[in-house]
């Protein structure tokens, strides 16, 4: 039992890593599927005849015009047949829940969106909450006109992610919330939740330009304040599930009250409703300023009027971009001091501050921490903007159900007997 088992586990890794790498490459030949896994082309062709079974996979044929751009001389006779994975034969339902919204998509395998819709979370907790979300996951299959392969949640709080379990979240109030359960049964198809913070970095690993990265940072300043972290090609999660709360590290012992009960919290000093707060203040102290009229044309008190004022060179935009990059570059600090980590991304509304203050931010890493540890850390804003995190909810989705997520350590095999990494014909 124990060796029939240990054979099925072997062929699932084998059917993961064979669909990672059509994923990864976009068109591929079998040849070269078999050549970068070091499986033998018997276990590939049967893994790949499973794979477009299942309408995960599907096979192309190269084009003059891809024969032209390629740099192998062409060859007579038939073209060759390619593999690609084929992204619109399933839809995923992603959700990101967000302290003042609700947003839902549709994407295909690709993460290529095909419908999306917001829904305002006005007053709603608890219950409340649950409901206003299942309204709109209604609509979102509703609208699909392909087989769902799941959904993908990115909630706030604290997630137990083997369960679906909110263990805590405190704007919603959700304490022990079984969401996973909740959807499963409602809609009765697969259901993964995560923190959002911590699935933005798998939406960076997994759909990113830079895929082969084993280990990765994505870093959250927005409404609230996270990071998750790839290590190893695996999204780590943390013993109690809450890797990542950054946000949550006192700076100052004597500010604001947080929504966690502690005080001087990082989120306290750099989220959205932080900026605004200090935007006030220095507004008010000058009230001919940029910044003043900004504010003032800003019926609803949004960060449009700092960027507003920060285009005109506002010297007291400024100085919020620059002291929120200070307590931002600080946390990065840590981070490298910690993980060391060399691959840093940056996603959430306060990236809009742009190149000045990651200009800032990274100075302040390279002060804050070991010079030759900093120096390697290579500090970007995420290229996926204000739709890492939906990617990523979605990426939850393809890394639990397909293994989209396996590290790839070629090199590591090729010092192994093949034998052992590879299954006979069945």
């Amino acid at each position: 039992m124990h060796k029939k088992a240990t054979h099925q586990q072997t062929r699932n890794h084998n059917r993961q890593l064979v669909l990672r790498t059509i994923f990864d490459h976009g068109v591929v030949s079998r040849a070269d599927v078999a050549r970068l896994t070091q499986l033998t082309p018997v276990t590939v062709s049967e893994l790949v005849s499973e794979l477009i079974a299942d309408n995960l996979v599907r096979e192309v044929v190269q084009t003059e015009r891809e024969e032209a751009s390629t740099t192998k001389p062409a060859k007579l006779g038939r073209r060759p047949i390619l593999l690609e994975v084929a992204a619109d034969q399933h839809q995923i339902v992603a959700l990101r829940l967000a302290i003042h919204e609700f947003r839902g998509a549709l994407l295909n395998l690709n993460g290529e969106f095909i419908f999306s819709k917001t829904t305002p979370v006005g007053s709603a907790r608890g219950a409340q909450a649950v409901e206003r979300l299942t309204e709109l996951v209604d609509e979102l299959i509703d609208c699909a006109n392909r087989p769902i392969l799941g959904i993908g949640v990115a909630s706030p709080g604290i997630v137990d992610t083997s369960s679906g379990v909110v263990l805590r979240s405190v704007f919603f109030g959700w304490r022990h919330l079984p969401l996973g359960d909740i959807l499963r049964q409602r809609y009765q198809m697969v259901v993964h939740v995560a923190n959002a913070s911590q699935v933005a970095a798998l939406a960076e690993h997994l759909f990113g330009s830079k895929r082969s990265l084993r280990n990765l940072a994505v870093v959250r300043v927005g409404q609230d304040v996270g990071a998750g972290f790839v290590i190893d090609g695996q999204l780590f999660f943390g013993d109690g599930f809450g890797a990542g709360e950054i946000g949550h590290i006192v700076v100052d012992e004597d500010g604001e009250l947080c929504a966690c009960g502690n005080r001087g919290c990082l989120e306290t000093k750099v989220n959205t409703a932080a900026v605004l707060r200090r935007a006030q203040v220095l507004a008010s102290a000058h009230p001919s300023s940029p910044l003043a009229q900004a504010l003032a044309g800003d019926e609803g008190l949004s960060l449009n009027a700092v960027l507003t004022a920060l285009a005109a060179d506002d010297p007291l935009a400024l100085q919020i971009v620059h002291e929120n990059a200070g307590y931002v570059g600080r946390a990065l600090a840590s981070i490298v001091g910690l993980l060391n980590i060399q691959h840093i991304r940056l996603v959430g509304s306060i990236t809009q501050f742009g190149d000045r203050w990651l200009q800032v931010l990274r100075t302040t890493l390279l002060e804050n921490a070991i010079p030759d540890l900093a120096q390697q850390t290579e500090v970007e804003i995420a290229e996926h903007g204000p739709n890492a995190i939906i990617l990523g909810a979605a990426a939850l989705l393809l890394s639990r159900e397909l293994g989209l997520t396996l590290a790839q350590r070629i090199s590591s095999w090729q010092s192994h007997d093949k034998r052992n990494s590879d299954l006979p014909p069945s």
